[in-house]
């Protein structure tokens, strides 16, 4: 897919604008409240959001995303606090957000018998932006589909066109709700390119999701949230570095069935490390344990008792130990 107006170098998450003196916020909610009658759903919850940036929340479900989504867009009050979108009250200032603010919603569906043309016309009137569809379905490929049903159109092609539609008119800010659920993977990195050109033409995108390696790909910054608390933010690399928690190293020792010798002695070299054992079978050890420190303990004793280094993997923490650390592992069942 092309765009209409391509950046100078591929766009990616690191590339994105961080918070620093001089920057103009898109989204600045301070110490943001969110009620239900006597339910709190959102608890003094405060983020920016840059020009430029795609900004991840994440968190189970009933955590406060869409409570927070909702409050952005202006349609729902705030019961503390407040959230701005490039200087105006969603609420009081509904006009001048709306042209400002581009949804695409999760649930949001279009008529399958309208056609995509007709749902541009609409977005037009409503934007009052006549004519400025058809540079956006050039962008995202959609504009040899102008006369197409809703109903003809594949996923990866719903989600470019829900991703277009959003972006007709002067908007500052994109709200992707659950971007590239029951997309395949190719729709879904098709639809990853266009969130990172969105952001490269200097939109800000705020992205909800359950996909953590998406959000991980994404997002500049992330929030987590958990039980309508902000529990952490910052970017997914720096997240991972501190909350995944250790790497994970498996050892095979050999197995007698294939041949495979196992050295005398290597069980009790390798508990003599000190490393946590996590769990394996007889002939396959886990153990967590710090890169590369441990990782060249584990390589060299294994070399002194005649196995190869390839005996032992390491497997990386992602992002999602990250979250599931973060929101804690029985929070996000329940709320899976």
């Amino acid at each position: 897919m092309t765009t209409n107006q391509p950046s100078a170098e591929p766009a990616t998450a690191a590339s994105q604008p961080t918070p620093g003196p001089g920057h103009g916020a898109v989204v600045h909610a301070d110490r943001l409240t969110v009620a239900y009658g006597t339910f709190v759903a959102v608890r003094n919850v405060s983020f920016r959001i840059l020009p430029g940036e795609v900004f991840g929340l994440v968190g189970p479900n009933g955590a406060g995303k869409t409570s927070i989504v909702e409050a952005v867009g202006g349609l729902r009050p705030v019961r503390g606090g407040a959230v701005t979108v490039c200087g105006h009250d969603p609420r009081r200032d509904r006009a001048a957000v709306t042209r400002l603010l581009g949804m695409q919603l999760q649930e949001s569906q279009f008529p399958s018998r309208a056609r995509v043309g007709e749902l541009c016309d609409l977005y037009e009137a409503i934007y009052r932006a006549p004519g400025s569809a058809a540079a956006l379905l050039e962008a995202f490929g959609l504009a040899e589909r102008r006369r197409s049903l809703i109903a003809d159109l594949s996923g990866g092609m719903r989600q470019r066109l829900a991703l277009a539609l959003a972006q007709i008119g002067d908007v500052r800010l994109v709200i992707l709700d659950e971007l590239t659920t029951g997309l395949d993977p190719h729709q879904r990195r098709e639809t990853w390119r266009s969130v990172l050109d969105l952001a490269a033409r200097g939109v800000a995108v705020l992205l909800t999701s359950h996909a953590m390696d998406e959000v991980e790909a994404l997002c500049g910054r992330v929030g987590v949230l958990r039980s309508g608390e902000l529990v952490a933010l910052d970017a997914p690399a720096r997240l991972t570095e501190a909350h995944a928690g250790p790497s994970t190293f498996v050892v095979d020792l050999g197995d007698p069935s294939t041949g495979t010798s196992r050295p005398a002695g290597i069980e009790e070299r390798l508990g003599g490390l000190g490393l946590t054992r996590l769990s394996g079978a007889p002939d396959r050890w886990e153990f967590a344990g710090s890169y590369p420190a441990d990782y060249d303990r584990i390589v060299g004793l294994l070399a002194r008792s005649g196995l190869p280094p390839s005996a032992v993997s390491r497997r990386t923490p992602t992002f999602e130990d990250a979250y599931l650390r973060l929101v804690g592992a029985s929070a996000a069942k329940e709320g899976a």
